[in-house]
């Protein structure tokens, strides 16, 4: 039997194919929830940072971080987790990722996931570890604090170069410079090896800036100011390690895990294990479930 339609009907069928294929096809996103003894945090990956979110996610749908503890804790700094062997795995991740820095725009304000990595000579292109990473808790600062956070990130980095330097064995002038210090602080146990050390480095600049061009450090943009003073987070951090994602509901469980007494490595005393989920929801919906807007 042949069924006939009003123009009116078929109109109304066709406006509802048409909002149906709309909603259905709208950005989708994957959160991902890490359910901890302290509480649950809601975090977004970064679409900026294709390669840290696309092996996030595989290793979260996977199910390798369940049961995976924060085997590093600092309050006032971060947490730390992603290390499979603490988990079902008995070894860790072999493989490094690309560095995806965006310091204009991810920073290391309180609840940035970043990528941990190792430091020196051995990762000179500073790429991330395979799954281990951090979860910012920080501290706030006025400008007079972020301006000696900004001091602390040129030593890093201007210490970082000096090392590789080092370790390449090409500048026995360095090498030298730095000897001296080291049977200094052997022959004399006051001797400030670690002041001594950092002169060295702020020396050694015009000569690692040959080698590595200029490093003057950045400073902060206004709007990331504005966000270490009333946020808080690790400034010193931008521009070194890769920002990921964004803890954008329980930004309260960072603080109850910081919190936990930890052992002189930053063991935590008692294991803290999450279990990993990932939630898929439209744009629409994360817009309007956790307030989050998203960065242009």
């Amino acid at each position: 039997m042949i069924i006939a339609f009003s123009k009116e009907k078929i109109h109304f069928i066709t406006l509802l194919a048409g909002l149906f294929f709309v909603f259905s096809c709208e950005d989708k996103e994957d959160l991902v929830v890490f359910h901890t003894p302290k509480g649950s945090m809601t975090a977004i990956l970064y679409d900026e940072t294709p390669k840290h979110k696309e092996n996030f996610l595989k290793l979260a749908k996977e199910g390798h971080y369940d049961s995976v503890a924060f085997h590093r804790v600092i309050e006032d700094f971060m947490i730390q987790t992603g290390d499979l062997s603490t988990g079902k795995s008995d070894k860790e991740i072999d493989y490094r990722i690309e560095a995806e820095f965006m310091p204009n725009k991810f920073i290391h304000e309180k609840g940035a996931l970043a990528a941990a990595r190792t430091g020196g000579a051995g990762n000179p292109e500073r790429q991330s570890s395979g799954s281990q990473f951090y979860i910012v808790q920080g501290e706030t600062y006025d400008g007079q604090g972020l301006q000696t956070r900004a001091e602390r990130r040129d030593y890093l980095n201007l210490y970082d170069l000096f090392e590789r330097m080092l370790q390449s064995k090409r500048y026995p002038d360095l090498t030298e410079k730095y000897n001296f210090h080291v049977e200094k602080s052997r022959e004399d146990s006051t001797y400030n090896f670690q002041e001594a050390l950092e002169t060295l480095v702020y020396q050694s600049k015009p000569q690692i800036e040959e080698v590595f061009g200029d490093q003057t450090d950045p400073g902060y943009p206004d709007w990331a100011v504005e966000r270490y003073a009333t946020i808080g987070g690790a400034p010193h951090l931008d521009g070194a390690y890769t920002v990921f994602g964004q803890v954008i509901d329980g930004l309260e469980v960072i603080d109850q895990i910081a919190g936990v007494a930890t052992n002189e490595r930053d063991k935590p005393l008692v294991d803290i294990k999450m279990r990993v989920e990932v939630v898929r929801l439209s744009k629409s919906e994360v817009k309007d479930r956790y307030g989050y807007t998203y960065k242009k």
